[in-house]
């Protein structure tokens, strides 16, 4: 009865809101046939949000280019919005609409390496967000002072909300965005890149930001607020300086100095295990949104209220240095195919942890892990198929904690040395970055290749199955025990403590014998997810 009654109050409320998102779009999985033949090489944005009217109208040019011979482009945008007109290279030209998408009629077919540009004008109301960030849309709030404040959040729907674009992960534009956004005085919009301009209209004042990075479709965004804007220089570990901007509500702009130094600490314990901040050619960039937080590249959503705690000797924000560790998990190393999402969502979340060991030491490090442990209960795999996965499909929670956790296990499996270095140097590698897409596979086997181990079981094991190793001590006489892991073909180091003391033997489904009065203790300090029983003694 409590849970029927939940569900009627749910759908009252949101019944209560016209405009609230009504629709569960998800992204990715195949490929439309009719999208392989281009490639996204560049977005512009020309549009104006209303706030008071909560509607969004302009225009966006896809700069594309073929790769396979076509007489068409197809776009997705969402049929909330109506369409005005298409242009391809600045000609009226037909299309037509229908299933969040518009197929646009090119002159004739063209040849693999022609660029074109379509831009489609268009307006409506974009769609509310139900429970911003994971089921997106825009927020349409007020800020204390009652002025508005709109954020936009689309990870799990795709750009197709709020722009017509080449909605897949494995496409983002090569040569970066350009976004002219249009709101009313005294407004301000933050958003991806380096602002290079602001020009000011009649009582309409467009902000125009540009990024020369590549860029994945749900990370292009845009915040709208009354917004005091706060710099600081940071030198980067390899000696470069990048500007800190920081976008807070003016009622909260004396919180700007200490989320300053907390961001700081936070970019530091980043470049320390992955390298250089990724994108400073441009900024490190945070907003103060109506929601959670999420990703969006140089200017990542912040919504935790300054809910600030201490980590060792570090003041620490959970949701900041998440958001920050997408910069190199998510943005300069993204999937192509969200069977893969865990690489960006697992390892942010080891970076999460690391904070623990860097400030906290290892023993907090390793309590942590253990704690997080007690709620993974391997009920889906991490990659659920490996490819043509949508966003619904991939999104869970383990692909955070578990694939973290398959992370902390590597590093004991190889040694911190290996583990390290190697992680370290894929992330450097320009193979893997920026719009050079990654797969778990890619992954898999940089690993093997840097340190001659093949990591492939382990990873499926881990990945691909809900099984852990199912360790089983035998007792075969007075002193001495057998241990064997039955349900894997291949081998784990595993640390073994008998009265002897703590050892590291190598476990596989032959019996290993150890001497002890008392039966061993397997992986004591929680390097694996797995199951250990005793069994029956053959004495």
């Amino acid at each position: 009865m409590m849970k029927k009654r939940l569900l009627l109050t749910l759908f009252s409320a949101l019944c209560l809101s016209t405009q609230a998102q009504d629709n569960n779009w998800a992204w990715g999985g195949p490929l439309d046939p009719a999208q392989a033949t281009f490639d996204v090489k560049h977005y512009t944005l020309r549009l104006e949000l209303a706030p008071e009217a909560r509607t969004l109208g302009g225009s966006v040019d896809a700069v594309v280019e073929l790769v396979a011979p076509t007489d068409k482009i197809k776009l997705n945008l969402i049929n909330a919005y109506t369409v005005h007109g298409v242009k391809v290279d600045g000609k009226k030209a037909k299309y037509t609409r229908g299933d969040d998408a518009l197929e646009v009629q090119l002159k004739q077919a063209y040849q693999p390496g022609r660029r074109v540009t379509v831009t489609v004008a268009y307006a409506g109301t974009p769609p509310e967000a139900a429970n911003p960030p994971w089921q997106g849309g825009f927020t349409f709030a007020k800020d204390g002072n009652g002025r508005h404040w709109i954020g936009l959040s689309s990870q799990n729907e795709g750009a197709k909300i709020f722009m017509p674009c080449k909605d897949h992960p494995s496409d983002e534009p090569d040569e970066g965005v350009d976004q002219f956004i249009s709101v009313p005085a005294p407004y301000q919009v933050a958003a991806n890149g380096i602002l290079v301009s602001e020009k000011k209209k009649g009582n309409q004042v467009t902000y125009h930001w540009k990024t020369d990075y590549s860029i994945n479709n749900y990370g292009i965004n845009f915040t709208v607020g009354d917004f005091a804007v706060t710099r600081r220089d940071y030198i980067t570990v390899e000696g470069n300086t990048v500007p800190m901007v920081m976008y807070l509500l003016r009622e909260n702009e004396q919180r700007a100095t200490e989320l300053m130094e907390i961001l700081e600490i936070s970019l530091k314990t980043q470049e320390k295990y992955f390298g250089e901040y990724p994108f400073r050619k441009e900024k490190v960039g945070i907003v103060e949104t109506p929601y959670l937080g999420m990703e969006h590249q140089t200017i990542n959503a912040y919504g935790n209220k300054f809910r600030f705690t201490t980590v060792g000797d570090a003041p620490y924000d959970h949701l900041l240095h998440h958001e920050l560790g997408h910069e190199w998990w998510g943005n300069k190393v993204s999937v192509k195919d969200w069977a893969d999402f865990w690489v960006q969502e697992g390892l942010t979340t080891y970076g999460d942890w690391l904070f623990v060991e860097e400030h906290a030491g290892h023993e907090a490090y390793m309590r942590h892990v253990k704690l997080v442990a007690r709620n993974i209960r391997n009920e889906k795999p991490i990659i659920v198929r490996e490819k043509n996965v949508d966003s619904d499909e991939a999104y869970h929670g383990e692909i955070y904690s578990k694939g973290a956790y398959v992370m902390h296990s590597l590093r004991y499996l190889l040694g911190d040395e290996a583990f390290f270095r190697t992680l370290k140097k894929f992330i450097l590698d320009p193979a893997y970055t920026y719009g050079n897409q990654v797969t778990t596979a890619d992954l898999q086997e940089y690993f093997t290749r840097e340190t001659g181990q093949d990591i492939k079981p382990f990873f499926d094991l881990y990945l691909r199955t809900t099984e852990v190793p199912e360790v089983v001590i035998e007792q075969v006489s007075e002193n001495s025990y057998s241990i064997r892991i039955p349900n894997i073909s291949f081998t784990l180091p595993m640390e073994v403590r008998t009265d002897a003391g703590t050892r590291r033997l190598e476990l596989s489904d032959k019996p290993v014998e150890v001497k002890s009065e008392t039966a061993p203790v397997i992986d004591e300090n929680g390097w694996y997810l797995k199951n250990v029983s005793i069994g029956e003694s053959t004495l």
